[in-house]
């Protein structure tokens, strides 16, 4: 079976139908079922090679499978600029299966702090 095939129905749905994807990368159809059963991972591929997805896909397949509720995940990125590129593709992941993601850095502004304080995200993007 295909690291596709392992995935939730409705993440399925939305990688062919919202994303528009044909398949996987090869090192996503590798690091998927890893993440899905709970393995510690180190996923190192090129800028642009499909890290985020290895990751976040398989956490939204657990999110959905096992319903998780609240914040569940913390996305951590070392660079503020990285980081806010990221979110945008994060929270739109997330938002395709009904979740959540925040964003915390030192630019925040304190109503938007505010308001992840009141409404945790499913998913927490931050810095160190």
């Amino acid at each position: 079976m295909d690291a596709f095939d392992l995935l939730h129905p409705s993440l399925q749905h939305h990688i062919v139908n919202s994303l528009g994807w044909r398949e996987l990368r090869p090192f996503q159809e590798e690091v998927i079922p890893a993440v899905l059963n709970g393995e510690h991972v180190l996923v190192v591929a090129p800028t642009a090679g499909g890290k985020t997805e290895a990751a976040i896909l398989p956490i939204l397949s657990r999110m959905l499978t096992e319903d998780w509720r609240g914040l569940s995940t913390i996305y951590v990125c070392p660079i503020k600029a990285l980081l806010n590129n990221l979110h945008v593709r994060l929270t739109r992941y997330a938002s395709l299966v009904g979740r959540t993601c925040g964003l915390w850095h030192g630019d925040v502004s304190p109503s938007n702090r505010a308001g992840i304080n009141r409404e945790p995200p499913d998913i927490f993007a931050n810095d160190p």
